[in-house]
């Protein structure tokens, strides 16, 4: 393909691109690889002058001025300079890298009836142009007909999920992987969390079901029907019981059918037997298991069931399945089930302390075992131990030495401590002084409405269960507040699930929006009502009844409530323009802050202007008050952007810069900007106390 030097594209204020490079670049070689021209019964030039302005965009070549210079030149009077297929490359026409809408009209009149005038031809066309464009969420459609010749245009569409090209063949292991994530993506869409978590670490597979099943009249049974197999971690195969196995089939039978694979009437769940050991032929004259063998400077990646204390989180766990009598710990972060908590890890040897937890009557109660495990032997092997006067190594069950590893283990047996439900053994003696005597006397051996008592005598006041959930629930988001603004990984792990850096914080925000009662003004803010921060403000909103649309749309407490109109914006955006308005000292602020500070002046404007009188009183739908009632004199008006870090040199902080911010924050009337750091500071005062 010819190629031609980048130049900057005209940008596109209402574009979209959720069109990936990927898909671009399967759209390209589908359309190369039919043979035929894409510009169709029209020439090049008549076919790019419905689409571009072909004399106002300037030329790749430094000969020239045009565009349309270009074409003539190197496709006219020369036409072996550019391929074919040069149109997808050229850098003003954007087809590789602009917005969605320039690729998708370029595909609309490459199938128009002017272009294509073979209807089953532009037909076969949209279908697999389609198929290429589902995942991505667009599709063409007819929109009208001229000479009963449909004409297409491009339209949002559900995406379709990962694509599988048919056939679909009983072999295809990585289309059936994918198949097997569009069944998971299904389950997630519909809250089925269970199974959904259970279907991660399985794989899928057909198979013809060998005529065991029976047929029934009108069922479309042959001797050639499939059955799809679920081959899981036998340890979790208890879990797939009967209500999980309805619901990945209802989701998996769907995906088949559409993939015309309707032979496959039914779902088998079978558990895995791992990897075999490696065996030597005179493996009967042998005494001890041989080793497997060991690839040097190759290993394989095979899922753990180890969760490394030193390195992983333990807010990444929880329990799974304690009320179906097989409770189990699981890494969300990983999607894996965990069985053994590495202490320390030594070339050859590994302290491992393995956890199983036991269902008595309702409440789980763990069941710990130190061991030692040899990595040089591929399977879980135990370590022996050389004992003094024996013969031959021993495997040692009476004791583990834990102290290379003491602090690991001990993180362990906090992390126990604080699950919510676990059954800790409390025999053990402690030494205490003063007044703490008092207050073990009060909790040894006592249930859990007497422990809140001996906790309300020994602090004071009304302190209720809930209030100790929700102290301890806020503790854990402000952690992970820290994490978001201070951990550039972590943070891009959780953009990678969302639509966008924004969408993140706005996730964030939306479960914890006491970080905005407390945080913004001394005043306290909470929601405007029992609905999601984010709202829409204008058009179909909340107070007339699409529209514009606030990041937060909030109200102070009181008897009568002020309204409030929060943006939020990301803790990465500049707050100053890159380089010196006016050298070397004055800094004008970034074009992001300007734009978020009109945005939500314009807002809360709009707003207003729905909103007749001085007070706002809301009703539901059946004319019964709700009890709210604002005022709309002058909205309070927030925007969270940014950070102060960015005004550090060196780790030292910049007078000049951020003299130039604060004039700026503290000359606009009716809103406060507020960075990052600064509510993060704010939210640990309300729970920190600091």
């Amino acid at each position: 393909m010819t190629q031609f030097a980048a130049s900057p594209a005209p940008q596109s204020t209402q574009s979209t691109q959720r069109i990936t490079t990927l898909t671009r670049r399967d759209i390209f070689d589908y359309l190369s690889g039919e043979g035929a021209p894409w510009w169709g019964r029209l020439d090049e030039i008549d076919f790019l002058g419905s689409l571009y302005d072909l004399d106002r965009l300037a030329s790749t070549d430094s000969r020239y001025t045009t565009a349309r210079e270009d074409i003539i030149k190197h496709r006219v009077d020369n036409p072996l300079d550019w391929d074919d297929d040069w149109v997808f490359e050229y850098p003003p026409f954007q087809l590789h890298e602009g917005p969605d809408e320039v690729l998708l009209a370029f595909l609309a009149r490459l199938v128009h009836p002017e272009v294509q005038p073979d209807v089953d031809r532009a037909s076969q066309q949209v279908a697999k142009l389609n198929r290429l464009l589902g995942p991505d969420g667009w599709t063409l459609r007819a929109f009208k007909f001229i000479s009963g010749r449909p004409v297409y245009a491009p339209a949002p569409a559900p995406t379709t999920g990962p694509l599988v090209s048919l056939p679909l063949d009983d072999d295809d292991t990585g289309k059936l992987d994918l198949v097997l994530g569009q069944t998971c993506s299904l389950l997630d869409r519909d809250g089925e969390e269970v199974a959904r978590d259970l279907l991660r670490p399985t794989v899928l597979t057909l198979r013809r079901d060998g005529g065991f099943y029976h047929p029934i009249p009108g069922d479309g049974w042959t001797d050639a029907t499939y059955e799809a197999v679920l081959t899981v971690p036998s340890v979790l195969l208890p879990a797939f019981t009967e209500a999980v196995i309805n619901a990945v089939w209802q989701r998996l039978e769907g995906v088949l059918t559409r993939l015309q694979r309707a032979d496959v009437q039914s779902l088998v769940v079978e558990g895995d037997m791992g990897p075999l050991p490696a065996v030597s032929p005179d493996w009967r004259d042998q005494t001890a298991e041989p080793d497997l063998p060991v690839l040097r400077g190759f290993r394989i990646g095979l899922q753990t069931t180890e969760f490394d204390v030193t390195a992983q989180d333990f807010s990444d766990l929880e329990i799974r399945d304690q009320d179906q009598g097989l409770p189990y710990f699981y890494d969300t972060r990983g999607s894996r089930l965990i069985t053994d908590f590495l202490l320390d890890d030594r070339q050859r040897v590994a302290t491992l302390c393995n956890v199983t937890l036991i269902n008595k009557d309702g409440v789980l109660s763990p069941r710990i075992k130190l061991w030692k495990k040899d990595k040089s032997k591929a399977a879980k092997t135990a370590a022996t131990e050389a004992i003094p006067g024996t013969e031959a190594p021993q495997i040692v069950k009476a004791l583990v030495d834990t102290s290379d590893a003491h602090e690991s283990f001990w993180k362990v047996i906090r992390f126990l401590e604080s699950c919510v439900g676990l059954d800790i053994p409390d025999s053990s003696l402690r030494l205490v002084v003063g007044d703490e005597a008092e207050l073990a006397r009060l909790l040894a051996d006592q249930d859990r409405t007497t422990l809140l008592e001996a906790v309300r005598a020994a602090v004071g006041g009304a302190l209720t269960e809930e209030d100790i959930r929700l102290i301890s629930n806020r503790k854990a988001q402000l952690q992970r507040f820290d994490r978001l603004l201070n951990d550039p990984e972590f943070f891009q792990q959780e953009r990678a699930q969302v639509a966008g850096p924004e969408a993140v914080w706005q996730g964030f925000f939306e479960k914890n929006s006491w970080i905005f009662g407390y945080g913004l003004t001394f005043v306290a803010c909470g929601p405007y009502d029992d609905g999601k921060l984010e709202r829409i403000t204008t058009g179909a909103n909340i107070f007339a009844g699409a529209g514009k649309r606030s990041d937060a749309v909030m109200r102070s407490r009181g008897f009568i409530s002020s309204l409030l109109f929060c943006e939020i914006k990301t803790h990465l955006t500049s707050l100053l323009a890159s380089a010196p308005y006016r050298a070397p000292d004055v800094y004008q602020v970034s074009k992001e802050v300007v734009g978020a500070v009109a945005q939500v002046q314009k807002t809360a404007y709009k707003a207003q202007q729905l909103v007749s009188g001085q007070l706002h009183r809301q009703f539901r739908d059946d004319g019964a008050p709700t009890g709210i009632e604002v005022s709309t004199v002058r909205p309070r008006q927030v925007l969270v952007i940014g950070s102060l870090s960015e005004f550090t040199d060196g780790g030292a902080a910049n007078p000049e810069k951020i003299t130039s911010f604060e004039q700026y924050r503290r000359s606009i009337q009716d809103v406060e900007v507020i960075t990052f750091d600064e509510l993060y500071e704010r939210a640990c005062f309300i729970v920190q106390d600091r």
